[in-house]
C-alpha cells in the first residue's frame, strides 16, 4: 500500500527523484560534513517538495536553512 501511495505522490516521481540526487550532490561539493549531512538530506527533501524544478540558487538557499536549523 504504501508503495502504491509513493507511485502517486508527485514528489517521488523518476524526475523529482533524479532532482532530488543532484541537489544532493550539488550541496556534497562545497558543504559535506558529517554534521551537515542530515540537513543536506533534509533540505533537498524540501527544497522537490515546494516545487522547485532546478538547482538553482540552492547554496544560497542552503545556508539560510542551515542558519535556521544548525
Amino acid at each position: 500500500m504504501l508503495m502504491e501511495h509513493l507511485k502517486n505522490d508527485w514528489r517521488y516521481s523518476d524526475e523529482r527523484m533524479i532532482l532530488r540526487a543532484e541537489a544532493f550532490l550539488k550541496l556534497c561539493k562545497t558543504h559535506f560534513t558529517l554534521k551537515h549531512s542530515k540537513y543536506m538530506y533534509e533540505f533537498c527533501h524540501h527544497w522537490v517538495s515546494q516545487g522547485n524544478k532546478t538547482t538553482d540558487n540552492i547554496e544560497k538557499e542552503f545556508d539560510k536553512y542551515l542558519l535556521l536549523n544548525s
